[in-house]
């Protein structure tokens, strides 16, 4: 009987252990599909392909930025990118800063059914006690369908790149901020309206541009 116990104990140990290698390797399959697409994406930015909108201090509707007319008292700047069939791939958000002292921007990547699969924010500020000029912050997770973060990368350098000690480092502009999980959320939560950018396009998009 007790070497019976002890096969059926080794037996659901070696099923286990099966098991959670089994699901890492999934994991890893699908961590590199999205590191490949975020960089896809990433490769597709440029100022002809990003489409920009700015909230101003006062006014609820977002307003469209064309050739750089930046209008006054800018509260956060968004650039999105879409594909060919208007579908939104990127949306960052960058809050406006009157002192220089720190820029903040908050990258969020959505794949093909609006789900948020990788968040990236990146901190670059002054007055941090660890380096004579500013400090380059900058996290990235990366999440699965269901949401659940799956990997993340952290690092904090000086602005020739090199590693700075966490630490060391203070944070005075750690804004509270929140990671928004798909696509529809996030343009009802920004107020985000994507006709006006197809109306100052003159493009007409196909149907499906804000699933």
């Amino acid at each position: 009987m007790k070497h019976y116990l002890i096969g059926l104990a080794m037996l659901a140990l070696l099923y286990t252990s099966c098991s959670s290698s089994s699901q890492n390797k999934e994991e890893d399959a699908t961590l590199k599909e999205l590191v490949t697409l975020k960089r896809d994406i990433d490769n597709m930015m440029s100022d002809s392909t990003l489409q920009v909108l700015v909230k101003v201090k006062g006014k609820r509707e977002l307003q469209v930025v064309k050739d750089r007319g930046y209008p006054r008292n800018i509260e956060t700047t968004y650039n999105l990118l879409r594909d060919t069939t208007g579908r939104v791939l990127f949306i960052s958000e960058m809050p406006y800063n009157a002192t220089s002292e720190w820029f903040i921007a908050y990258k969020s990547y959505f794949d093909a059914d609006g789900r948020l699969f990788a968040f990236q924010r990146q901190n670059n500020f002054l007055n941090n006690g660890c380096t004579h000029g500013a400090a380059m912050e900058n996290s990235i997770g990366y999440y699965n369908e269901e949401f659940l973060l799956i990997d993340s990368v952290y690092t904090i350098t000086d602005t020739y790149k090199k590693p700075l000690d966490k630490k060391v480092c203070k944070f005075p502009y750690n804004f509270k901020y929140t990671i928004i999980k798909t696509l529809n959320e996030y343009i009802a939560a920004k107020n985000i309206t994507l006709a006006s950018l197809d109306e100052s396009s003159g493009v007409s998009i196909a149907e499906g541009a804000e699933r």
